[in-house]
């Protein structure tokens, strides 16, 4: 087998995704055949080398699996966490080599993606690539006049402006079909707010070319 990146192969692993891979790297955390290095050259052929994180070995993932999955309300979307709240990763129990593909908030709900395959986690978060993600939102409150034209031309948020690709009003400005390419932390509800509008329910619909389809709260499905 031909060499490849060290931040690849630990993406590949489905321990973390290539940019975490970065990070440990650059932190001293990872080690081939018991070398610790910090540079992102490094290469290694996955089959021979024994690379570690934090001194423990790869997972060795024989088939990459996605699956497609209906995170419901309450639910995090990290691996694990402190005050002991629910996680995605309690619907997974018989694979906890999977990761979660980007963001969706605890208040949130809809399509998230648990994959191995770390290539595809990038692709599916990384701002460079654009890919566009469609939610369905209802709101409480007044908007501002011309609220709509604002949204899909821009809008300053505390870390930038930012806008929606497009915005579909279902039913007296009270539902909407909203199509974004941002992955900014809950961009979509400070959109709104901004507007002078309050999310009451969001509900991830659509992620690139995945679809939640007829999936309901805590079911999954492989693709």
């Amino acid at each position: 087998m031909a060499s490849e990146r060290i931040q690849k192969i630990i993406a590949q692993s489905g321990l973390m995704s290539r940019r975490k891979a970065e990070e440990a790297i650059g932190e001293g955390r990872v080690a081939i055949d018991g070398e610790v290095f910090t540079e992102m050259g490094r290469t290694a052929d996955a089959a021979t080398a024994k690379i570690t994180v934090d001194g423990n070995p790869l997972p060795k993932i024989l088939v990459k699996q996605t699956y497609l999955f209906y995170k419901p309300r309450g639910v995090v979307t990290t691996k694990s966490d402190p005050d002991g709240k629910p996680t995605v990763m309690d619907y997974f129990k018989d694979d906890l080599s999977l990761n979660p593909v980007g963001r969706l908030d605890s208040d949130s709900e809809g399509l998230l993606l648990m994959t191995h395959d770390g290539d595809l986690l990038l692709k599916l978060t990384h701002p460079r690539y654009g890919i566009k993600k469609v939610y369905e939102v209802d709101v409480s409150g007044v908007g501002k006049p011309r609220y709509l034209e604002q949204l899909l031309s821009g809008v300053i948020l505390s870390d930038g402006e930012g806008h929606f690709d497009s915005c579909e009003v279902v039913k007296d400005h009270k539902s909407f079909v909203v199509t974004v390419s941002e992955g900014r932390n809950r961009f979509v509800r400070r959109m709104f707010g901004e507007m002078g509008l309050t999310v009451t329910r969001l509900k991830r619909t659509r992620m690139g070319e995945y679809e939640l389809g007829t999936l309901k709260p805590g079911e999954k499905k492989l693709v």
